[in-house]
């Protein structure tokens, strides 16, 4: 059988992201909500070598297999989908999350799916809330930045968000298809974190681990003529092993929910 069984995905919210606040962990935050508003479809598994060829017209190499296709880079399957009857595309990860959350996705012989989403930020800031692909603009010559599609790797019965090159395929890359509509009301995360804020817990942070233990442990183990001639060296160390810190540990970031339509920050 070479029919896509397309399954029915309703109406939802889901999240996304990690609230973690380490630098570790902020190429995948903040944690935040997103609703798809409209229902839509997805394959129940990758698209397979002849669901390839009888969706399209393109013969890839193993062109009769039942196997999920996996010669084909994430450009590749953009532009064999062009004209293609009911705009199928990749999902992007909102609807991947929406299905996921009401069990219309499992694995499905593949380890890494790709998505539509390219995003230009490895954070979710200014990400689309509404279940449309997080793409860039296109420029003048028909030329769009950010060559790297979001993907999902398997891991376990689970899945952790990934990235992969726009021109390069992967012998256990492949993807689902999903056909939807266009929301009615667009809604985004807002473009960056407040400056404010960040500032706030940066400052009171170095103060509590970096600048008072410096000065604690000079004032116990340096002479006075130390403390009085070094004391921006004490102030400056702290400050540098603050920052130092923030590579594994930082307080959870805010999280993002729908709120009357509405991104607003918990």
């Amino acid at each position: 059988m070479s029919e896509i069984d397309w399954i029915e995905v309703e109406p939802g919210t889901a999240w996304l992201g990690d609230s973690r606040g380490a630098l570790l962990h902020v190429g995948n935050g903040p944690r935040h909500e997103i609703q798809v508003g409209k229902k839509f479809e997805i394959s129940s598994k990758p698209i397979t070598f002849a669901q390839w060829k009888q969706l399209t017209g393109q013969a890839v190499a193993g062109e009769d297999s039942q196997e999920p296709v996996n010669r084909l880079t994430p450009l590749m399957i953009e532009a064999g989908l062009i004209g293609v009857e009911g705009n199928p595309r990749p999902p992007s990860e909102a609807e991947w999350a929406l299905a996921a959350k009401q069990g219309a996705i499992g694995f499905g012989g593949v380890q890494v799916e790709v998505l539509s989403d390219r995003p230009p930020r490895s954070g979710y800031w200014g990400a689309p809330c509404d279940g449309r692909p997080w793409v860039p603009p296109i420029r003048a010559g028909g030329i769009s930045d950010h060559t790297a599609h979001t993907t999902r790797v398997w891991k376990g019965s689970g899945t952790m968000r990934g990235a992969t090159p726009r021109g390069v395929s992967r012998p256990q890359m492949g993807f689902r298809l999903v056909r939807s509509t266009e929301p009615e009301h667009k809604l985004n995360m807002p473009n960056a974190p407040p400056q404010k804020d960040l500032i706030v817990r940066e400052s009171i942070i170095a103060l509590l681990i970096g600048i008072l233990p410096s000065f604690t442990w000079a004032y116990f183990n340096a002479s006075a003529r130390y403390l009085s001639e070094s004391w921006l060296n004490i102030a400056v160390g702290g400050i540098f092993f603050s920052l130092m810190t923030a590579f594994l540990w930082r307080p959870n970031t805010r999280t993002y929910s729908i709120q009357d339509g509405k991104i607003r920050r918990d």
